[in-house]
């Protein structure tokens, strides 16, 4: 008896989906040199109008073994006969170890043939063909798929691979094992549309980016069905597209849906063995130069329409920007404000310094009080209670007549503050600020903005101050006007920023810069109206 010493020295060398550009009237094609199989298959777009859309580079979609992993490796003799039977090798640090440490040969190595598959069945019964050229056609002609594939793990595991016929390297006793996997499904890829702004100055001039502006649909926003049944295809996020494994043969119309759209992906006559069809949607990734400017409008997807545009879709707005600058604190302002460590804004979301955009609606209908019942809670005082002093900044400006306290943009800052205290002070639960998830839960946002949140005094003052082509802008998406005016004791709307235990600020038609006592009003016998705002 022979031991052949090759068994901690087993390479798999993967097959890949392959694609390169071709035109609309081009068939797959088959190519193999030396060692790599390479496939060419038509890069098509399913926009209504039925053009093609063409890959700029080959994309390859590689199976990536994680420890745990394992194979499965026959060996059939000159005559036709398994003698290795579905030995297991688990991959583990970079390495492939074989179940019991070693392999025992009682053949003549130059005639043994060795195959493997992947991922490891425990039952291999009736799932090879020895007769046949291909050694695993029963086990793919079997193979199940799921429409569950959004884990990584659970798509590697669908993703069947075999081998061909493989033959032991080596000599005199020292032997290694190298496979090369071939997929044996065939591979959907979806791009859905995504567009990188390249945000410019008045003279078009590309302005520097620290970290990209790449608007694409709100993942809450997506989802795709066969027939009636939900599926859940793998998330590439690197490359921003979904996969999903199916049947060579299989014949479906995927249908898939993403902020308030629908697309159908047919694969009837397009799926073929370890190839993939790739389907771009309306034009997938796509640059684009934009001047942000207050009275631009905003849609769930994070794309960007100028002010300027004299027909903006009013499907899907959801804001418009009504400040344009730096956002952060710390970048804004010197001294205690300058303080990076307590700015929450860009702790949270290091890439929304660009904008301010305000919501079409008001978060109710009517004007609201602050308290419901007089409880007095002071936020100031609960701000040093809760020690928040070291991550945030206070909510509270107790001394009115100081204006560059007053003029600090802290909407952010202050909603966060105002939650954490909402959540452990007693009473808090007359707050009336409920709208504010309704509204989140409702208004979804893209993933490149922060969260709906109340703004600052001083951001309503700078919204009050481009009121004009705000609403204007408004008005285009068939809302109606924002409501500075002061009546009685009904206010324009709440800030986020706290005078005292009793009065809260509320931006009115009144206030002035020599004037700012009059946005002060009681939390629980003054109403005003809650217009939430956000970041990007």
């Amino acid at each position: 008896m022979r031991y052949c010493k090759f068994i901690f020295v087993i390479y798999v060398l993967l097959g890949s989906f392959l694609m390169v550009a071709c035109s609309q009237d081009e068939d797959a094609k088959l190519a193999v040199n030396s060692n790599i199989l390479k496939i060419e298959v038509v890069d098509s777009s399913i926009q209504q109008n039925g053009n093609v859309s063409r890959a700029v580079t080959d994309v390859t979609y590689k199976t990536t073994f994680s420890d745990g992993d394992a194979i499965g490796i026959f060996a059939v003799n000159s005559d036709k006969e398994v003698f290795i039977k579905n030995v297991l090798a688990t991959y583990n640090d970079g390495i492939w170890g074989i179940d019991g440490g070693r392999l025992s040969c009682t053949e003549d190595l130059e005639t043994v043939t060795f195959y493997a598959y992947y991922p490891y069945q425990a039952d291999m019964t009736g799932k090879t063909d020895l007769q046949g050229e291909d050694f695993f056609a029963p086990l793919v002609d079997s193979w199940n798929l799921t429409n569950a594939q959004s884990e990584q793990k659970e798509y590697a595991k669908q993703d069947l691979m075999t081998s061909g016929k493989t033959e032991l390297i080596g000599e005199n006793g020292n032997y290694s094992l190298s496979f090369q996997l071939s997929h044996r499904m065939s591979l959907v890829v979806v791009k859905l549309p995504s567009t990188h702004y390249l945000f410019t100055d008045a003279e078009g001039t590309v302005l520097p980016e620290e970290t990209p502006y790449i608007a694409k649909p709100n993942p809450a926003s997506i989802s795709f069905e066969i027939g009636e049944e939900k599926i859940l295809p793998y998330y590439d996020a690197a490359k921003d597209e979904y996969r999903l494994l199916r049947k060579p043969s299989s014949a479906e119309t995927i249908t898939g849906y993403y902020n308030g759209k629908k697309c159908s992906l047919v694969t009837e006559g397009k799926m073929e063995q370890g190839k993939y069809k790739r389907f771009v949607v309306d034009g997938g990734h796509q640059e684009k130069k934009h001047h942000l400017q207050v009275g631009d409008f905003y849609y769930a997807d994070g794309n960007i329409v100028s002010v300027t545009d004299e027909n903006p879709p009013v499907k899907g707005c959801i804001g418009v920007v009504y400040y344009v600058g730096k956002t952060f604190p710390s970048e804004l302002y010197e001294g205690e404000y300058g303080d990076v460590t307590k700015d929450a804004l860009k702790r949270d979301y290091p890439a929304c310094n660009h904008a301010f955009v305000v919501a079409l609606t008001d978060g109710e209908d009517e004007r609201i009080y602050w308290e419901t019942e007089k409880k007095s809670i002071e936020f100031g005082k609960w701000f040093e209670t809760l020690s928040l002093q070291s991550s945030f900044f206070n909510v509270q400006i107790a001394d009115y007549g100081i204006s560059s306290k007053f003029e600090k943009m802290l909407g952010y800052n202050n909603i966060k503050v105002i939650e954490t205290i909402v959540k452990q002070a007693p009473g808090s639960e007359y707050i009336n600020i409920g709208s504010l998830q309704g509204y989140r839960d409702n208004c979804l946002l893209p993933e490149m903005t922060t969260n709906w949140f109340i703004p600052s005094i001083q951001e309503l003052a700078i919204l009050y101050k481009n009121k004009d082509i705000v609403n204007q802008k408004l008005e285009i998406m068939q809302q109606k006007e924002m409501d500075f005016v002061l009546n009685d004791k009904q206010l324009g709307y709440w800030s986020s920023t706290e005078f005292n235990n009793q009065m809260m600020y509320a931006y009115n038609s009144k206030v002035t810069e020599k004037s700012i006592k009059e946005a002060r009003a009681y939390k629980s016998t003054r109403t005003a109206y809650l217009r939430f705002t956000f970041a990007f």
